[in-house]
């Protein structure tokens, strides 16, 4: 596996131990209708354009709506040499946190 299922339970966890950069790669439009505090927004069309600005080894944590887009993108920048990891369930299971 190049990329690292991250629980939504973890991801406080992750961006103080780790440093993790949290980013949001839904729509603009969903975002601001709705985010993670503290995540970028970086819609998936993007990429091409963040990965030149984001170093290889500080750790960046995907999600989408449900899970299935990040999981995508994540296995292609591990594949790159990027620390990636995404949420399992996606801003779905983000919002279900107490």
């Amino acid at each position: 596996m190049t990329f690292e299922v991250v629980y939504p339970k973890d991801i406080e966890r992750l961006r103080v131990e780790k440093r993790a950069i949290l980013i949001d790669i839904r729509s603009r439009e969903d975002y601001r209708k709705g985010h993670w505090e503290g995540a970028i927004n970086y819609p998936e069309e993007e990429v091409v354009d963040y990965t030149q600005v984001l170093g290889r080894k500080r750790m960046i944590i995907l999600y989408c709506q449900h899970g299935g887009s990040s999981m995508q993108l994540a296995r292609n920048l591990g594949k790159n040499g990027y620390v990636v990891g995404t949420v399992v369930g996606g801003y779905d299971a983000m919002k279900k946190l107490p």
